[in-house]
């Protein structure tokens, strides 16, 4: 290793020297190019100025030649014959600044690749296929996954979202059905909103469809630790409708179905179903918009569609209330897509509602007009799914003959015998001062009186405490947690208090180790718990409805 060059000659060489786009680096540009990769070349916003750069993913690409850097420098330093005062210096301080580089990169949550140029000529896919490793990982695991929550950011639907925009339940439906054919009804909107999210979240990069598509594909929006994943193998599928915080979707998760549409339009209820399923529902499914994205085909359509038009709670004008005609939605969506069952839940007095006349029409619709085979009865959640509450609801399930032949087969399931208690439910420990009552309320006289027993549930009914005589507890309402009648109450080593909304859920067969009630007013998590159907009942029937599919 020679040198025979003078000071003068040896600057004028080294000058000429090009420290970018040798031939090296070229080479392996042009065949990650090639492979349909995009990143940036010599990048001076970026410490060091690597010589690629994948910004988004914060991996910086070296070519590093030999000499000038030190390869086997302990060894070939020794064989430099000539001019050593200069040349030892001189790659030692190329060795610190790589050093350097390094280092304060890795210290900024960068990871980077150094190829030496020989490498490159000698072994360039080996050197592709490591990079390209790197790329996929990095992209699967990236450090800063956008959490699903950035689509409530507020600042980002000032800028981006209009009021009542699908996009979010759009990008969550996708994520959940990109792996199956339901995802060709979202992908268009899907990609074009995630590019949205992306260029908000990185503006100084240029994002385009195919790299958002990318972005999809490659997990960067995060759905991890969701409670109640959706069913990778699904047996059949269904959609949600009126989902509420989605007890039938729980339900038939747990039958092996796929849920591959959701709607609902309050907002609280849509925050607890995404806290739980990692998707956030359709909302108003009277507005075409919202229905047309509704996949073409599928198995199963569930729906607890509103109950206070026909509800004793209400004022029962039925089909006079906007809520009552909710069903004639039910219809369209039932004429258009021909699901091979319907599976409705409401109220019990939807039965004799208008002495008969508004459950008549309902039948009529189903039957006479859509050509489907009704079945229905009323149950109650403490005689037919061992759930400690007293929960009298109608249960329609109506098949499509043409498509399920043994129809008639279908029962609905029979009594069984309660074994579990409201002790059973109920947490022991004490509980948040805000649930107890104090005894300088001004209802604390009439309810101490009345409130005598730690193992039975109570209810306010606006001036007096009734007992439940049965054990279990009294239905549920939408209204149990505004101040209203039917308030339950009970009594603990601590104190006169209601129900948590947590005993609430519990009251309603829904697994609260595991399932999330997220941070919103109490007076809403009461509400989604009266407004729910009882999930365990629902399995069971979905049972039995399965077994004649």
């Amino acid at each position: 290793m020679a040198d025979s060059h003078n000071k003068e000659t040896r600057s004028y060489n080294m000058s000429r020297i090009h420290s970018k786009d040798t031939k090296p680096e070229v080479i392996l540009a042009r065949t990650l190019f090639a492979r349909g990769f995009r990143y940036k070349k010599n990048d001076t916003t970026v410490y060091g100025t690597p010589d690629l750069t994948f910004k988004r993913l914060k991996l910086a690409i070296f070519v590093d030649g030999e000499f000038w850097h030190g390869k086997d420098w302990e060894i070939q330093k020794n064989r430099l014959q000539s001019n050593i005062e200069y040349w030892i210096p001189k790659i030692e301080r190329n060795i610190k600044r790589d050093n350097e580089v390094n280092k304060k990169l890795t210290d900024e949550g960068w990871t980077i690749l150094r190829f030496w140029s020989k490498d490159i000529e000698n072994n360039l896919l080996s050197c592709v296929l490591l990079i390209e490793n790197k790329v996929r990982n990095l992209k699967m695991n990236i450090s800063e996954r956008i959490s699903i929550e950035t689509f409530g950011d507020k600042r980002f639907r000032i800028k981006i979202v209009e009021p009542e925009s699908p996009r979010e339940a759009v990008i969550t439906h996708y994520m959940h059905n990109k792996k199956n054919r339901a995802s060709r009804i979202y992908k268009k909107d899907a990609v074009e909103f995630a590019r949205e999210i992306l260029a908000y979240k990185y503006p100084e990069e240029e994002i385009t469809l195919k790299s958002a598509e990318n972005a999809l594909q490659y997990g960067i929006f995060n759905l991890e630790n969701i409670p109640f994943p959706s069913v990778e193998n699904p047996h059949f599928e269904f959609i949600d409708l009126f989902a509420g915080i989605g007890g039938f979707r729980l339900a038939f998760q747990n039958l092996g179905g796929k849920c591959i549409y959701s709607s609902e339009w309050e907002k609280a209820a849509q925050k607890t179903y995404r806290s739980n399923f990692g998707e956030v529902p359709f909302g108003d499914i009277t507005r075409q918009i919202i229905k047309d994205y509704i996949p073409e085909n599928f198995d199963i359509l569930c729906g607890g569609f509103p109950c206070q038009a026909f509800s004793i709670a209400g004022y029962r004008k039925g089909f006079t209330d906007t809520r009552g005609t909710l069903f004639f939605d039910i219809e369209q969506i039932i004429e258009k897509h021909r699901p091979r069952v319907v599976f409705l839940e409401n109220v019990k007095n939807l039965v004799s509602h208008d002495k008969g006349k508004t459950f008549k029409i309902i039948r009529e619709i189903l039957e006479d007009k859509l050509g489907y085979k009704v079945f229905y009865d009323v149950l109650n959640s403490m005689t037919h799914a061992n759930v400690p509450q007293n929960r009298e609801r109608i249960f329609i399930v109506a098949f499509d003959p043409k498509r399920v032949k043994n129809y008639t087969n279908f029962r609905f399931p029979s009594k069984i015998e309660l074994t579990k208690t409201i002790r059973d439910v109920l947490e022991h420990d004490k509980q948040e001062d805000k649930y107890y009552y104090s005894k300088n309320h001004p209802y604390y006289p009439e309810l101490e009186a009345s409130i005598t027993k730690n193992d039975t549930v109570y209810q306010w009914r606006r001036i007096y405490v009734r007992e439940n005589k049965s054990n279990v507890c009294p239905t549920l309402t939408a209204n149990m947690g505004a101040g209203g009648h039917n308030v339950p109450l009970i009594k603990d080593d601590f104190g006169i208090r209601k129900l948590t909304p947590k005993e609430c859920f519990a009251f309603q067969g829904f697994p609260v180790d595991k399932f999330i009630l997220p941070p919103i007013a109490d007076s809403k998590l009461y509400m989604q718990a009266g407004n729910s159907v009882t999930m365990p009942l629902i399995e069971k029937i979905g049972g039995e409805i399965l077994r004649v599919l």
